[in-house]
């Protein structure tokens, strides 16, 4: 998983869904919340991580480049969050009790199917 660390590396990891789909993962050091979220995002990617592209960034720490996914993607931010983007665009997004890997593996499926040239 690469970690976006500034606003550069955002408008790169975005760019990178013309290729490939990208999921980025909105993670804070600081949220109950994430904690729980993370272990089940972990499980998710580690099945997954031929047929996605993956991202990570630190809401905090990389405050700018939370901000630049946010007006990118025009999807508010909340943490944790995952968006799953294809061609520049959010096509599914989800945060908070969402994020279990049940639930992102049955969203990945649809998402994956619903994209051109794919079934």
């Amino acid at each position: 998983m690469q970690h976006i660390t500034n606003e550069s590396e955002a408008v790169t990891a975005v760019s990178a869904s013309a290729g490939k789909p990208v999921i980025i993962y909105k993670h804070s050091a600081i949220c109950g919340m994430c904690d729980i979220a993370i272990v089940e995002f972990e499980r998710f990617r580690e099945r997954e991580s031929d047929r996605f592209a993956f991202y990570q960034v630190d809401v905090i720490g990389a405050r700018k480049a939370s901000q630049k996914i946010e007006a990118l993607m025009q999807v508010r931010h909340e943490s944790p969050q995952v968006l799953m983007i294809w061609d520049s665009r959010c096509l599914w997004h989800g945060s908070h009790r969402a994020i279990k890997e049940d639930r992102l593996r049955t969203e990945a499926e649809a998402f994956l199917l619903g994209l051109p040239g794919r079934s």
